[in-house]
C-alpha cells in the first residue's frame, strides 16, 4: 500500500473554493455549521459531487473520517459551503 502526505485545505462560508488543483482523495474533513447548512464536495469545481453534508437542525461542528484509501477526485477537489457553514478538508 502507497503511502501518502495528507494535507489540508479551509473552505469559506458562502462560496465554493477550490482546496487542492488536481488529481487528489479527500481522506477526512471538519464541518461547523449553524442549523441547517451543507457542505458538498466536487471533482472539479461545477464537476460530479463525491461527498455531501446536510447538517441537523441544530449548530454544531463534525469529524468525517472517510474510510480505507479516501474519495478519488480526478480534476480536483472543490468545496462548496452554505451561507455561515465552513469546512476543513484533508486531502493526500
Amino acid at each position: 500500500m502507497m503511502q501518502t502526505d495528507v494535507k489540508s485545505g479551509a473552505a469559506a462560508a458562502g462560496t465554493t473554493t477550490t482546496i487542492f488543483g488536481g488529481p487528489a482523495r479527500i481522506k477526512g474533513l471538519t464541518i461547523s455549521y449553524p442549523s441547517g447548512g451543507t457542505v458538498v464536495l466536487n471533482d472539479g469545481t461545477a464537476g460530479t459531487a463525491r461527498f455531501s453534508f446536510t447538517a441537523p437542525a441544530a449548530a454544531g461542528s463534525i469529524y468525517v473520517a472517510i474510510p480505507g484509501e479516501g474519495i478519488k477526485c480526478d480534476t480536483n477537489i472543490s468545496a462548496v459551503c452554505a451561507a455561515s457553514t465552513t469546512a476543513v478538508v484533508f486531502y493526500g
